[in-house]
């Protein structure tokens, strides 16, 4: 299921944006002044299609409404109460989702943002300094306070420590049947596994980023696990394959089954020798020695067995496609971005990278936007899931000019190929390139009518 439209009115007490997505391509582009709430709204769809309620207590806003394509509505109404002694308003969040006919749906109803100070209490020794308690929440070392919402999205572990309510998705049913990957700006960095005793997931000054922690090692790590299972799948099929060849070639012959012709025969072994070739070219199989020189009279001596030979060879090649065609559509780009590199895989280390004269190079001392690149390309190809709603915020970052103009074109045929869809927020015009009717533009009232308001 997919979202069709967003609103929010109010947002940051000043802006109303509507939204409606785009059919065209899968893809609605947001552009607008720095500062009107494009990665605000972004946070928002993927907090809500996630589940999770801190950015709406904490953002100002009066009224977030989303809208799925059979008609299906959520509205999320703000209001503010009275000042706690919390130094920060206390307020209260109505949720109501109603049916493409407008009935009520069984909901969250009211969520209020204060929490007992036993519970807080009793989870504090679990939250790493520099958090420490104080008020209704926890502070780190300034005058905001994080509230339990924001402490468990920033160290989820936490969340198995609560009771069952703070786990429940207070947004469903409108989200039960959707999925979302947010590509954020910060890219370049992984997070940390988190545990009760390894609980960064961030990194301080005193903490900096070590090149380990740099997401092209995650993902080149990532893809050789990615055809580790491939190979182990291949693997299953053509023990059993062959393991069962000798009764389904007799069984053939017993049942008299006719036998695919030998132009048949032929045009389907020089395929699968290309599809085989190509998956030597990705790293995912060795070179092996294939028949060859194999005539009309050769098949038509054998034509039972061959029949049942490139079905089989058939099936087991195909357990690669949807990942063979992912790393090739990967390297494909990287290869044509890559102006002085060339992206290469091994199945055991993963990417490699050698420059034109052959010497070759780290994949941690790749540009910053060469980074950027192979990261949002992978992150776009492999993470997304299927059917499921891609954001992406400002995908320029550190790409080349010539490299933004080709995004677009890049990232619909990726959605195409994931069958997803995607909201993209952008300040350049060279990445919008001509399509602009693909784009809506957000906007917010004068200082004048701002200030005029108060």
């Amino acid at each position: 299921m997919r979202l069709t439209q967003i609103e929010i009115s109010k947002l940051f007490g000043i802006f109303d944006h509507t939204i409606p997505l785009s059919n065209n391509g899968n893809v609605t582009i947001i552009h607008g002044a720095n500062g009107v709430g494009k990665t605000m709204l972004l946070k928002m769809v993927a907090s809500l299609i996630s589940g999770k309620i801190a950015i709406f207590e904490k953002v100002p806003f009066h009224e977030f409404k989303a809208t799925r394509e059979d008609g299906t509505t959520i509205t999320i109404t703000k209001q503010a109460n009275q000042k706690s002694n919390h130094d920060r308003a206390s307020s209260k969040l109505e949720i109501s989702i109603t049916d493409p006919q407008g009935e009520p749906l069984e909901c969250g109803g009211s969520l209020l943002q204060e929490t007992p100070s036993e519970l807080l209490d009793s989870i504090d020794n679990l939250i790493p300094g520099p958090y420490h308690r104080k008020l209704g929440g926890w502070s780190k070392g300034g005058r905001k306070i994080y509230y339990i919402n924001e402490i468990i999205e920033l160290f989820p572990y936490i969340s198995k420590h609560l009771p069952d309510s703070f786990n429940v998705n207070v947004f469903s049913p409108f989200v039960t049947d959707m999925e979302i990957f947010f590509v954020e700006t910060k890219r370049l960095y992984a997070e940390r596994e988190q545990s009760d005793h390894n609980t960064f997931n961030a990194f301080d000054e005193d903490d900096q980023p070590k090149e380990e922690d740099l997401r092209v090692h995650q993902y080149s790590a990532d893809i050789v696990t990615r055809i580790k299972t491939a190979l182990a799948d291949y693997a299953k099929h053509s023990q059993e394959r062959d393991r069962t060849f000798p009764a389904r070639l007799v069984k053939f012959v017993r049942d008299e089954e006719s036998s695919l012709s030998e132009k048949s025969i032929l045009a389907s072994m020089s395929e699968i020798e290309l599809k085989r070739q190509r998956l030597v070219a990705l790293g995912f199989l060795d070179s092996e020695t294939e028949l060859r020189d194999i005539s009309e009279e050769d098949v038509r001596r054998s034509a039972a067995a061959l029949t049942i030979y490139v079905d089989d060879i058939k099936q087991k090649l195909n357990v690669f496609d949807v990942l063979s065609d992912r790393v090739g559509r990967l390297m494909d780009i990287v290869n044509a971005r890559f102006k002085y590199k060339r992206l290469t895989l091994n199945r055991i280390e993963g990417f490699r990278f050698k420059s034109l004269n052959g010497s070759p190079i780290d994949i941690s001392d790749l540009s910053s936007g060469e980074q950027h690149e192979l990261v949002l390309l992978y992150e776009l190809l492999f993470r997304v899931p299927k059917n499921g709603l891609v954001l992406v915020d400002e995908p320029e970052i550190s790409l080349h000019v010539a490299w933004q103009a080709s995004f677009l074109e890049d990232l619909m045929g990726i959605l195409n190929l994931t069958e997803s869809y995607g909201i993209v927020a952008t300040h350049s015009p060279v990445l919008i390139g001509n399509h602009w009717d693909l784009t809506k533009e957000l906007f917010g009232p004068s200082v004048e009518e701002v200030m005029g308001r108060r």
